[in-house]
C-alpha cells in the first residue's frame, strides 16, 4: 500500500510502509554502514524529520542543505529514527 502522508501523519508511520513526502534538506553527511559509505540527508517536513539514506554514495549532486525535494520509498528504522533507504527523489527549483 502506498500512502501520501501529511507531515503530521508521520508519527503513525510504521516500518515497511511506503510513503511520498515533500520537504527541505536540513543537513547532510557521509556516514559508514558495514564498511560502505552512506549519504545521509535529513528531510524536514512541516512537522517532523526523516532520514534519507543512499547506500554506496558519499554525496549526491543536487541533494544539499536547503534543497526542496519530494521522495518516495519504504520506511525503516535506523538508529531509532525514521529512514528511507535509497528513495526515489525529485529536486524542486
Amino acid at each position: 500500500m502506498t500512502a501520501t502522508l501529511a507531515p503530521a501523519d508521520l508519527g503513525s508511520v510504521r516500518p515497511q510502509e511506503r510513503v511520498s513526502l515533500t520537504g527541505m534538506i536540513l543537513a547532510t553527511e557521509t556516514i559508514r554502514v558495514g564498511g560502505s559509505p552512506v549519504y545521509r540527508c535529513v528531510l524536514a517536513t512541516a512537522e517532523t524529520e526523516i532520514d534519507l539514506l543512499f547506500l554506496g554514495r558519499a554525496t549526491i549532486t543536487g541533494l544539499t542543505v536547503g534543497t526542496r525535494c519530494s521522495v518516495q520509498g519504504t520506511v525503516a528504522l535506523h538508529h531509532g529514527r525514521l529512514a528511507v533507504w535509497n528513495p526515489r527523489y525529485r529536486v524542486w527549483p
